[in-house]
């Protein structure tokens, strides 16, 4: 993926801050305009509209999450379930991440509007996750078909998890890694439940 251009960087960063600042369908594209440092006109040569920035702006915060949470388990090493810790980090990263968490807060009609449009490159980029945690080889072993089952698995248990009310509060770490362990590893073929080293 090529890098952004310096102006499509600025929109973007913009962007994030008024986002975090007034929410998603809140912002005036003057707005962002401004606190970038350019023209109405730029953006839109860059943004068909509105919804394509906010679409942007999520792709990009998404991918930078997903890749940090996958550098951060990395470095943890050795789990005793990769799946439980992947779901518990996701979760309570997304939580305090300033954008994508007013947006599931805020905007959960957008969040699933968005979901059927990328829905497709939010699974690539979960599968790409998993291919970094993963011990080595064990991605291959199992296929590309198997992983990508299993990111469309995290990435639904995770929005139920984050847009839905639930009987017990999942507040904590440890209150992620009970539900994880209790409804979302059960969901997955026996093979898969747990990462051989």
């Amino acid at each position: 993926m090529p890098a952004p251009d310096p102006s499509t960087e600025a929109i973007l960063n913009a962007a994030v801050v008024e986002f975090e600042r007034h929410g998603l369908r809140r912002v005036a594209l003057d707005d962002v305009a401004r606190r970038a440092g350019v023209s109405r006109t730029t953006i839109y040569r860059r943004f068909a509209n509105k919804d394509e920035l906010v679409a942007a702006v999520v792709e990009r915060e998404n991918v930078a999450l997903f890749s940090d949470i996958a550098a951060e388990l990395k470095q943890a090493g050795p789990q005793s379930n990769y799946y439980v810790e992947a779901f518990t980090l996701s979760i309570l990263r997304f939580r305090r991440h300033r954008v994508l968490n007013r947006m599931m807060s805020d905007e959960p009609a957008l969040v699933l509007e968005l979901a059927r449009k990328h829905y497709g490159a939010a699974i690539g980029r979960m599968a790409d996750a998993l291919r970094v945690i993963f011990p080595d080889g064990f991605a291959d072993r199992i296929g590309e078909q198997a992983v990508n089952e299993l990111a469309d698995t995290i990435l639904r248990y995770a929005a139920m998890a984050l847009l839905l009310p639930g009987a017990q509060p999942l507040d904590s770490a440890d209150d992620i890694r009970a539900f994880a362990s209790q409804h979302f590893l059960p969901s997955l073929p026996t093979a898969l439940r747990v990462v051989p080293a």
